[in-house]
């Protein structure tokens, strides 16, 4: 770190982001002693400049020599902007970026010696329950759209970490929020000073569209366009770029296809990086090519992370005029839409079908109108008549954002946050336990009444019976420490300890597949048609005594969720017998984005049902679930193992040498370098022969 910094944090901060002047935002941030280690709230609209405040603490904190510093964001593209913003501004006066956000059951000691550590608040706890040593030196906690405590999923995590950290470390916590009506009250809960503001850098005009209309939140404006093509084709025509939210992948696919041929056919290069971003292109990648080829794509949860960066960049770089989404943009990611289009407002689940909250439409909305890429910005909801319209604006344009509250008193969030704390040492006794939980937001606002003390008690008894913990003494047993390390839900724990002691040698991979799936962390499974119900079902008949969970009644409430996990299982089987993605897709109706989350969830749990059986002494049983991690990590045959250890060979490239008569890397010497080349290609053989 620097002895004698020439320049001060401000200097740096506004050279380096190209800023004359402060906005108010940051003004009032530096106004209220940010850079005197005051924590803070910063509550405001999207675009407000909530970046460059943590951009200003976090360079203070390393010209002064504070200590390491934490950026905690909700998704992995996240964190991997933010290591790139932060890099490329500040490498040059000594700043050490690191970033982590997979690998749950590790210390990540490699980031012992960063001044700044970007990842996500599960990979955060995970650090924690690992006790990792550098965490102690943590004394500035950044925690980026912290409004996201109120989400159901990521939220609890979120707020214990920040409530453990509070705790333990008495950090400088800075809370980045977009608005939110209960600001004051997370504020009072970090003990920090609350910055609050509408201000917005670049005007943002927000309105309901309905044929020839858009009615604003003070006034009606008649328009030329009919429909949400119309509107965009205007935009499109002034040589700028839109946005178009959707509530499901099927719509956001379906409108980009009939989109595109609005537009003429040019872009190439682009489309045939998407194309061939998969080993195999499937029908979802030539879609999307074609729709590239005339400047429009689709973006999803279910296309192939690098298919995602590349429309991404694209977007950036002009490339790609118009994006439709579904909420997998909606937050944080910065990109250049002059308008925003929200086309569904409602959200399906099961039967029913409810509005999108307003927290959440107003993060769509702000992703309109952005810094850097624009100097003002259009947003709309798009009604299907005028009584729709009005009751829309009234709702979104004029309702009040939703106050957010804390999802941590959930039976699941319990389990796994009890067992945490005890395996940690964090409580050490009820009352420490129930002492933490009051320092929660939750405890905050609703305090730890009877009735949560009943809950907390029976979570404990609960933990106790699974051998996990000891409450005379309040300790974690072996066992349920190593089950809060390896970051999976108490209750799964119980499944597979069950489940690995009824594995015999003759039990297929299928039914190794099936214990996993029955776990939560698998969850959403696949679900079924009706014609599937007879056949999964004849399966079970036919297959009954090979199972080694426990086979639910025909008539038990949970029945149909074993048949989607049996149906996920028998997905997964076909994927590491080397079905490949188009496959798959018309099959299961699963995307490779969607492969990539299932795969990537069951080696998570694979590898925790092998740690599982190595503690209890079942070797060759945590060999087995070893093969199986690796088989579904490249979705290949056993008969691939030692091909696929190769570094640069992947399942297409390891069949091929498979074919040729290859079976482990020694092999090389004894084959012909031509038809080497032909099978993996000459860079790929070039590197394979200088690690030989």
């Amino acid at each position: 770190m620097p002895q004698a910094p020439l320049m001060d944090a401000i200097e740096i901060v506004k050279a380096q982001s190209n800023i004359k002047e402060f906005n108010p935002v940051q003004k009032l941030a530096l106004e209220k002693s940010l850079l005197e280690g005051i924590s803070m709230v910063v509550s405001s609209p999207t675009a407000s400049g909530k970046t460059v405040v943590a951009e200003l603490a976090v360079i203070d904190h390393f010209l002064k020599n504070k200590g390491k510093a934490i950026y905690i964001v909700p998704l992995r593209a996240l964190a991997s902007e933010k290591y790139h913003d932060f890099k490329d501004k500040y490498s040059t006066i000594g700043l050490k970026v690191g970033v982590s956000t997979g690998e749950l059951d590790s210390t990540s000691d490699y980031l012992e010696n960063k001044d700044l550590v970007i990842l996500t608040s599960e990979k955060l706890d995970s650090l924690i329950r690992h006790k990792t040593g550098w965490l102690s030196q943590v004394s500035l906690v950044i925690a980026d759209e912290t409004h996201l405590i109120t989400d159901s999923s990521r939220g609890p995590t979120l707020e214990m970490v920040l409530t453990l950290l509070k705790e333990n470390l008495c950090p400088q916590i800075l809370a980045l929020s977009a608005t939110i009506s209960n600001a004051r009250d997370i504020a009072d809960w970090l003990g920090a000073e609350l910055v609050e503001s509408n201000y917005r850098p670049v005007p943002l005009k927000k309105g309901i569209f309905i044929p020839e209309q858009i009615i604003y939140e003070d006034e009606s404006k008649d328009v030329e366009c009919r429909t949400t093509t119309d509107i965009i084709k205007s935009v499109v025509d002034k040589g700028k770029q839109a946005l178009v939210f959707f509530a499901s992948r099927r719509n956001a696919e379906s409108f980009a296809e009939k989109l595109s041929p609005e537009f003429p056919n040019g872009e190439s290069e682009l489309a045939s990086k998407v194309l061939h971003a998969l080993s195999s292109p499937t029908k979802q990648c030539k879609k999307e090519a074609n729709c590239l080829r005339h400047g429009v794509a689709f973006h999803h949860a279910g296309l192939a992370n690098a298919q995602r960066l590349l429309i991404e960049k694209g977007f950036r770089e002009g490339h790609i005029k118009v994006i439709c989404a579904t909420t997998t943009l909606a937050a944080g990611l910065n990109l250049p839409a002059y308008v925003v289009i929200i086309r569904d407002f409602r959200r399906f689940g099961g039967n029913f079908s409810d509005y999108i909250p307003n927290l959440e439409i107003q993060q769509m909305l702000g992703r309109a109108g952005r810094p850097k890429y624009d100097t003002k910005g259009v947003a709309l909801l798009v009604a299907k008549s005028k009584n729709e319209a009005y009751e829309l604006r009234d709702r979104y344009l004029l309702g009040d954002i939703e106050p957010i509250f804390s999802k941590l008193s959930m039976e699941p969030v319990l389990r796994v946050q009890v067992l945490s704390l005890i395996a940690t040492g964090s409580a050490d006794s009820r009352s420490k336990l129930l002492y933490l939980f009051s320092k929660t937001f939750f405890g905050f606002t609703f305090g730890t009444s009877l009735a949560f003390q009943e809950k907390i008690e029976e979570t404990l008894q609960m933990l106790e019976q699974f051998g996990f913990i000891d409450t005379a003494s309040f300790k974690a047993t072996p066992l349920g420490k190593r089950v809060a390390e390896l970051y999976i839900d108490p209750l799964s724990a119980v499944k597979l300890l069950e489940t690995i002691q009824r594995i015999r040698p003759s039990t297929k991979e299928v039914f190794y597949l099936q214990a996993i799936c029955s776990c939560s962390e698998m969850q959403p499974l696949l679900r079924l048609n009706g014609k599937e119900f007879q056949d999964l079902d004849d399966f079970i008949a036919k297959h009954a005594e090979e199972f080694i969970t426990t086979l639910p009644n025909q008539w038990d409430s949970n029945y149909e969720l074993f048949m989607q996990s049996l149906k996920t299982a028998i997905m997964l089987s076909e994927w590491i017998n080397e079905a490949n993605e188009d496959f798959i897709l018309e099959s299961y109706s699963v995307t490779p984005g969607e492969i990539y989350v299932k795969t990537t969830n069951a080696v998570w749990m694979l590898y925790a049902a092998r740690e599982l059986a190595y503690l209890k002494g079942l070797t060759r049983v945590a060999e087995e679930f070893k093969k199986l991690e690796l088989r579904v990590e490249k979705g290949i045959k056993s008969e691939l193992l030692d091909l696929i250890s190769i570094k640069g060979i992947g399942r297409v490239k390891a069949r091929k040498l498979y074919a040729l008569g290859l079976r482990k890397f020694s092999d090389f010497r004894k084959f012909d370098q031509n038809l080497l080349e032909k099978a993996v290609g000459k860079k790929t053989l070039e590197k394979i022969m200088v690690g030989k």
